[in-house]
């Protein structure tokens, strides 16, 4: 799998709820989403369901994945006048892929749950080390 994929892949992980909705009006639209993620289930590259996964986001709004990358993970508002608040966060810090096949990461907080995979059905790896 090349890093495009993965990295599409992972942002598909993350946003699948989000990317179903914005395909709702596309005639079997949110069935991209689960072709996608199913063949990256099966152990498959994915990158010929994510590129029509793609090709129907771009031609619905000209976005494609884009709307859904969230480049630098961050801590806090970069705007609340906090030291140190919406600055990047330590990457040990990180929770990630359950199988290394994405670049997905999420910064756990008390409020929530660790996400699952889509992919895996396992929850994020937390940090090494932990």
């Amino acid at each position: 799998m090349t890093e495009d994929t993965a990295t599409e892949l992972g942002v598909v992980c993350e946003h699948a709820h989000d990317i179903r909705d914005r395909l709702e009006r596309v005639p079997g639209g949110p069935a991209l989403v689960d072709a996608a993620l199913g063949a990256a289930r099966g152990g498959g590259d994915a990158a010929a369901e994510l590129a029509r996964l793609r090709e129907a986001l771009v031609a619905l709004d000209g976005r494609g994945l884009a709307a859904h990358a969230d480049g630098v993970h961050r801590v806090g508002s970069g705007g609340a006048g906090v030291t140190g608040a919406g600055l990047p966060r330590p990457a040990f810090a990180l929770y990630g892929c359950p199988q290394g096949r994405c670049p997905r990461t999420w910064e756990p907080t008390p409020a929530e749950d660790v996400p699952v995979c889509l992919v895996s059905g396992a929850s994020l790896r937390p940090p090494r080390g932990r």
